[in-house]
């Protein structure tokens, strides 16, 4: 009976303090660590890199970790406060960040109040949608916005009706039900490939947490924790020896077009050759043993300017510096060990591990700008789900922070290519930009599940082949895959191909891979790399 009474008291309850609000976040939290994997399902391409609900779950149990240090506090607003922080320093992916703005526009609503009526609650979760609607540069029907605004919305009619705390949250989760049952219809490619959307999903299952709170039942103390932080710049483990341990670059001043010719002569001197034109110069980065005659060979085909050598073998002993302070710095993500050691070798100051499946944190990328000897940073993520999380960390620093909106790796590179040492930041920013025009991606991995998409339908274990982030080549063979998706990428007008193979492939069957591709396109020239990528099998660039 004293149970029953205790949870008619709660259920009646029109105030709420600080530590319902706390209680609320922690239900929220304990639903979304069971179900999080279950929203990572609800990809629309059948590929194995599904992470909203990871990016949310990891985001939510920042905030959940923040409010921690304000459990001793009453006030309302300061334990919204402590979850909008907390939120914003962990968020990861879009989803994430979008998370992390309907807790900040919460905290804006709660601000500076020792505890609040139903009503204001409502109309504290309409100002979160507000912020999250302001951080989407093109908002979208049918995503977690939408889920979100007609939850709030239907909170704030509630309140207008009955002040009950337990009944504002079970109108505000049965509309969002009613809304994520419709995103299908408002967004056709949910339709298509039969899903409904995953934030919209993981925003439901956080409100079902708010309002389990509230009808006082159990909370179990989720088993949550954060999944292992990547690595930031961590230096080159297990490398003993290098087989050609000096890394090579120099800008060759064009005199005739022969970048080919050049490539070529070069291929013989070492590995992770790139040779890239670029304003008037052609760009040339090569490990190799006898840099000199890397140079002597790049003289006969113009003159040389700023060219750089650097001893990896003694930068991974600690025995030299390679970043000297300089105006600016720059962090890349990378999603693989042989793409990390690339991006480093054409001059990113800080990597970032991460990609698909394991995008990095706001704090991450903070912490990798803050370890810059420099005021100003030029951030690269190289990834779409990465871009709006990267857009946050100027507002976190006092640096002058620049993100190049890099959507790929291969773009990535590029615009790591068109940096040049000494340049202006402006005119820097403005040659990588540019660069990303001239780039296109194409990557091969596998279906995780049965799906249709654009017309096709895609079998578990199908090898899928995407150009521009479209799927267009379905497949059972990963060669042959490529080969199809080379055909719907490359035009008369290109002239180099890079394909960075991931840890799924060996550098035999890569190997053999480019000796077939280059049977079938004769008038390109090809560089293969060691990605490390997790998940995809290859990464290609065309320019």
């Amino acid at each position: 009976m004293k149970c029953e009474s205790q949870r008619e008291e709660r259920v009646e309850t029109s105030i709420l303090n600080g530590l319902d609000l706390k209680r609320m976040l922690d239900s929220g939290l304990a639903r979304l660590t069971d179900r999080y994997k279950e929203v990572d399902s609800l990809n629309v391409f059948p590929v194995p890199d599904g992470d909203t609900g990871t990016n949310m779950y990891l985001t939510l149990v920042g905030a959940v970790n923040e409010t921690d240090t304000a459990a001793d506090k009453i006030s309302i607003g300061d334990v919204a406060a402590a979850a909008a922080r907390g939120a914003l320093m962990g968020a990861r992916g879009n989803s994430g960040v979008i998370l992390s703005q309907l807790l900040r526009g919460l905290a804006k609503g709660l601000k500076d109040m020792d505890r609040v009526t139903g009503k204001v609650f409502a109309e504290a979760l309409d100002e979160g949608v507000k912020a999250a609607f302001k951080a989407v540069m093109k908002p979208v029907e049918g995503t977690i916005l939408t889920v979100a605004r007609e939850a709030a919305k239907e909170a704030v009619r509630a309140a207008g009706q009955n002040s009950a705390v337990i009944n504002i949250l079970q109108a505000s989760c049965i509309a969002a039900e009613k809304t994520l049952d419709l995103t299908p219809e408002l967004l056709p490619v949910l339709k298509e490939a039969g899903v409904v959307d995953a934030g919209g999903m993981g925003w439901l299952i956080i409100l079902q947490g708010f309002c389990l709170a509230q009808e006082g039942g159990e909370i179990v103390n989720a088993n949550y924790a954060v999944l292992p932080a990547q690595k930031i710049n961590a230096a080159a483990e297990g490398q003993g020896s290098f087989k050609y341990p000096y890394c090579t670059e120099a800008l060759v001043k064009k005199n005739k077009s022969n970048v080919m010719g050049l490539r070529e002569k070069l291929s013989k001197y070492g590995d992770s050759l790139m040779v890239v034109e670029t304003e008037g110069y052609i760009r040339v980065h090569i490990h190799s043993d006898h840099p000199g005659e890397v140079l002597e060979i790049c003289l006969k085909y113009g003159s040389l300017k700023n060219v750089k050598i650097n001893n990896m073998k003694e930068q991974a002993a600690g025995k030299t510096s390679p970043k000297d302070a300089k105006p600016y710095g720059i962090v890349a993500v990378a999603p693989g060990e042989g793409l990390k050691e690339i991006m480093e070798s054409l001059g990113a100051d800080r990597i970032v591990l991460g990609g698909q499946t394991m995008n990095p944190s706001i704090r991450e990328l903070l912490q990798g700008v803050e370890e810059i000897d420099s005021d100003t940073a030029i951030i690269l993520p190289n990834n779409s789900n990465i871009l709006m999380t990267a857009n946050q960390v100027g507002s976190l620093t006092p640096k002058q922070i620049k993100v190049i909106p890099a959507t790929t790796v291969p773009q990535g590179i590029a615009a790591l290519m068109a940096y040049t040492p000494g340049t202006q930041i402006d005119k820097i920013t403005g040659l990588m930009n540019e660069s990303l025009k001239r780039v296109k991606t194409g990557e091969v991995t596998y279906a995780v599940r049965k799906s249709k998409y654009d017309g096709q339908v895609i079998k578990k274990g199908s090898i899928i082949g995407l150009f521009d982030d479209k799927i267009v080549n379905v497949g059972s063979n990963v060669t042959e895959v490529v080969l199809s998706l080379l055909k719907k990428m490359v035009t008369p007008a290109d002239e180099v191909c890079t394909l960075y193979y991931g840890d799924m492939i060996t550098s035999l069957e890569a190997k053999n891979l480019m000796e077939r591709i280059a049977e079938q396109f004769a008038d390109m020239e090809f560089e293969l790399h060691y990605g490390g990528q997790p998940l995809y099998y290859y990464i290609i660039s065309v320019e």
